[in-house]
């Protein structure tokens, strides 16, 4: 342990001493610091470097004066077992202490006399000994690792759990370091089972975990929070840049809503996740953190049943059963419009181009809307005998596709506003949900009849009927390559089918503990999202959990996204740059390589965002397998 001005280094060791290092010559500060009668398992450093704190297998701890190596009074009783780890708060005033008696005491730290209060806050909520314990950066929470497997946060000065995570994070194995980043934004975790995991502080989602081929040991962030350092048994010590572990997606749960979840939506870019509740708010989540950003969309006065983002993800559009829909700003949550229907708002999309609205209501009607004007185009497409539950548009946006109570999917033709394309009608029981495949070719309906069936748009026959789920399936959709479908249900479980085959993939995830109400891929297909009654989001990678499936065919002459799209836009602050998300660089072309004229911001000229296709993109040694075309006033390009 470094001490605050980074000049000395405090050890303990197995043989009950403290040795205090001087940084600048390696040699030995002062004399042994031996007043222990068992092995000393952590040292900290007070933040003015007045004060060391030790804890040992004695069952006590121990300040220490580190220029006169003497210990200050009396050694302090509490723990009942071995104390593994002591920190100071970062005022100062604080001593907290994990021990294998499963609690955590915080103690107040006299620092006029340099004593520790002798009433300090136990705080229990482990199953097996502490390990590990740290205040975060500001003071007000504590962290703390365990045997038990799992990390918890505490309030520092209640030491009651922290209500803003639904269930404690969790390793394979015992936890054996934490530490937080500077800003206090991120928790590193270190475990025996050999991996790493970088969690939001603030709602303990986390990222994938990357590490050694050994247990780790400890953890530690470089002082700007660029790098994380290492250290395991398998004898290497690792430097790790912050940004290149962190992934797109923060995995676990959102929580925050105080209802059931009736619908979520992914922006294009993947950076949000948007959700609509029973507790009649919309609410957005920033998908790297797995925070709320900003305050709830508030508004509606009754339960918010529905909610889509535009293409361009500029504008979020929700229904209600105050039978209003309303057109919300992504950026600054203003309500832009609202319009009052005459029945219920249950389902609602936008198109693919964002020109138009489809919702779907319980006067068993479907209707467009014109968004710039804010106006019904046209009447109501009838055809449907029972409330309609479910809207989808086909990419092309040629075609609208609806799900009703009357057991009944119908394809409408957009461009005549009323024409019936096809209806299959094969369910059993109310058809609750429905989503074309990206490349057009099929159709995915779920039913209160407990299946998912699968259609030929060419034919309107069956391809395949997908059975498994136990209740009613609530939500269907496709992955961005066209490759699985994913189903929630009320039997509580989300399952992943492949759409060639018709068989499930691997086993149901289980993690909800109610209705599975909605369901979603992120833009790049690696992350499964959904949305319960449980009043909870899931955030899963099932990307590193299943096999690459081979994506959908297309038939000829049909268009169909590539597997992983991002939007190409020019870095706002490095030129040359590529980026999908204005932060990272994707890649850079010299200036005789470009072709200005053929590159387009979306941002700034009227015309359909422009995709790249990265599942054929070189880099590294493979850079000098690329060929450039040569220049010829005959060739297209």
């Amino acid at each position: 342990m470094y001490s605050p001005d980074g000049n000395l280094v405090a050890s303990s060791s197995h043989d009950a001493t403290i040795r205090v290092w001087d940084v600048t010559n390696g040699l030995q500060h002062s004399r042994v610091l031996s007043s222990h009668s068992g092995p000393v398992h952590s040292v900290a450093f007070s933040p003015n470097g007045s004060l060391i704190a030790s804890g040992s297998s004695d069952r006590t701890i121990r300040l220490w004066d580190p220029n006169t190596t003497h210990p200050i009074h009396e050694p302090y009783i509490g723990h009942s077992s071995r104390v593994t780890s002591v920190a100071f708060s970062p005022d100062g005033t604080k001593l907290v202490s994990g021990s294998w008696d499963k609690t955590i005491r915080v103690w107040s730290v006299d620092i006029g006399s340099s004593r520790l209060a002798n009433n300090p806050l136990v705080i229990t909520g482990h199953f097996d000994s502490v390990t590990c314990v740290l205040f975060c950066p500001d003071g007000s929470e504590i962290a703390s690792g365990s045997v038990d497997k799992t990390i918890q946060l505490w309030d520092a000065q209640t030491g009651v759990k922290s209500q803003l995570r639904a269930t404690p994070a969790k390793h394979s194995d015992t936890i054996t370091s934490l530490t937080f980043s500077p800003d206090g934004k991120l928790l590193a975790s270190c475990s025996l089972d050999g991996a790493i995991r970088l969690w939001s502080a603030s709602a303990l989602t986390y990222s994938e975990p990357f590490g050694h081929s050994s247990p780790v040991n400890a953890v530690a962030f470089s002082p700007d929070g660029y790098d994380l350092v290492s250290g395991s048994t398998d004898m290497t010590t690792r430097v790790w840049e912050v940004d290149a572990c962190l992934k797109p997606m923060m995995m676990g749960s959102l929580v925050g809503h105080s209802s059931w979840v009736r619908s979520i939506a992914v922006t294009c870019d993947g950076a949000r996740i948007v959700s609509a509740s029973e507790d009649k708010t919309v609410r957005i989540w920033d998908t790297q953190s797995g925070v709320l950003v900003g305050a709830p969309l508030t508004g509606h006065s009754s339960s918010v049943w529905c909610v889509a983002v535009s293409p361009d993800g500029t504008r979020i559009l929700s229904g209600a059963n105050d039978k209003r829909m309303k057109l919300w700003d992504t950026a600054t949550h203003a309500n832009i419009q609202s319009y009052e229907h005459s029945s219920l708002i249950w389902c609602a999309a936008f198109s693919p181009n964002g020109a138009q609205i489809a919702f779907g209501t319980y006067d068993k009607n479907v209707y467009l809307w014109d968004v710039t004007g804010w106006k019904m185009i046209g009447q109501g497409l009838q055809g449907h005998s029972g409330r309609v539950f479910s809207v989808a548009f086909s990419l092309d946006g040629a075609c609208l596709a609806s799900a009703s109570a009357d057991k009944m999917v119908i394809e409408w033709d957009i461009g005549s506003h009323s024409c019936i394309r096809r209806s299959y009608s094969s369910h059993t029981n109310t058809v609750t949900s429905v989503a074309f495949s990206p490349c057009g070719t099929r159709l995915a309906s779920g039913s209160d009849d407990c299946t998912v069936r699968v259609w030929d748009r060419q034919t309107g026959n069956i391809m395949h009927i997908l059975t498994g789920h136990g209740h009613f399936v609530w939500a269907v959709a496709f992955s961005p390559d066209g490759s699985c479908i994913a189903s929630g249900s009320a039997d509580k479980t989300v399952r992943l089918w492949n759409v060639k085959t018709g068989q499930l993939i691997g086993q149901p995830f289980t993690d909800h503990s109610a209705y599975v109400l909605s369901i979603a891929f992120s833009p790049d297909g690696n992350y499964l999202i959904s949305g319960s009654e449980d009043k909870t989001i899931q955030v899963r990678n099932i990307a590193t959990v299943y096999p690459t499936v081979e994506p959908e065919a297309k038939l000829p002459d049909t268009f169909c996204w590539p597997s992983n799209p991002y939007e190409m836009v020019s870095h706002p602050e490095h030129p040359g740059w590529v980026t999908h998300n204005h932060k990272s660089h994707v890649f850079w072309l010299p200036a005789h390589y470009k072709q200005p004229e053929k590159l387009h911001d979306p941002s700034s000229q009227a015309r359909p965002p422009v995709f790249l296709n990265y599942s054929k993109f070189v880099h590294g040694n493979a850079w000098t397998k690329v060929e450039c075309e040569p220049n010829s006033n005959s060739s297209q390009q």
